[in-house]
């Protein structure tokens, strides 16, 4: 029995916290910005004033927990499509999942991944949550030359996952435009793989890059 009202309990805490970040997700698809308050929040939920503070402490706590919930939703749908191929097809398919979910709502993940710049005197986890992504499309790092297993192991996914986030916030600035995105990213990833490609995998990884750059002016 009291298994039963732990577990209830925390369904209904889950639930209020689902509430709350769904409200947040409706407020930034109205503005540009993370620019609202949290009685605006608490409003938009239907829920008491204290709520949001009750269940993440802050307004930045809030959008940390809206960004670890869209990095879960790419990860899940990596899963769903099953990607083919070594750990360098699998980063390219996961960039492009990646970008694709983004470019569902663009005016709410501008906000959202935007708010995250600001000074914080609690370290967030994004760039855990982030690393773990690379890793997950990573996998056994197969498509990798033998002799950098181990340090692909310790630095790819962290540089991935600061090359995303670099495209990401160019993305933001209206540095790379919305079709531009996926194609940045998979030029940019190409590049940081290609010190660890087995042989036979690089002509691809040089493909991949040259696909980006070939389009551009010459300086």
């Amino acid at each position: 029995m009291a298994g039963e009202i732990g577990s209830l309990r925390e369904r209904n805490r889950q639930a209020a916290r689902d509430t709350v970040l769904d409200a947040a997700e409706r407020l930034l698809g109205k503005g540009e910005t993370a620019d609202f308050s949290m009685r605006q929040l608490a409003a938009e939920a239907g829920v008491g004033f204290a709520t949001p503070f009750n269940h993440f402490g802050s307004k930045n706590a809030i959008m940390q927990a809206l960004s670890a919930r869209l990095i879960e939703r790419m990860a899940a749908r990596f899963v769903e499509e099953e990607p083919a191929g070594d750990a360098i097809d699998r980063v390219l398919a996961m960039g492009r999942i990646a970008v694709a979910l983004l470019l569902e709502r663009p005016e709410v993940y501008k906000a959202l991944v935007g708010s995250l710049g600001v000074v914080s005197p609690v370290p967030s986890a994004v760039r855990e949550h982030s690393q773990r992504l690379w890793a997950q499309a990573l996998g056994d790092l197969s498509g990798l030359a033998p002799d950098t297993i181990e340090i692909a192991r310790a630095v790819l996914a962290e540089q991935l996952a600061f090359s995303f986030r670099g495209c990401v916030s160019f993305w933001i600035a209206g540095e790379i435009a919305n079709g531009d995105l996926a194609g940045s990213f998979a030029a940019a990833a190409s590049a940081i793989l290609l010190g660890f490609a087995a042989p036979e995998r690089r002509p691809f990884l040089l493909e991949q890059v040259g696909q980006r750059y070939s389009a551009l002016p010459r300086i």
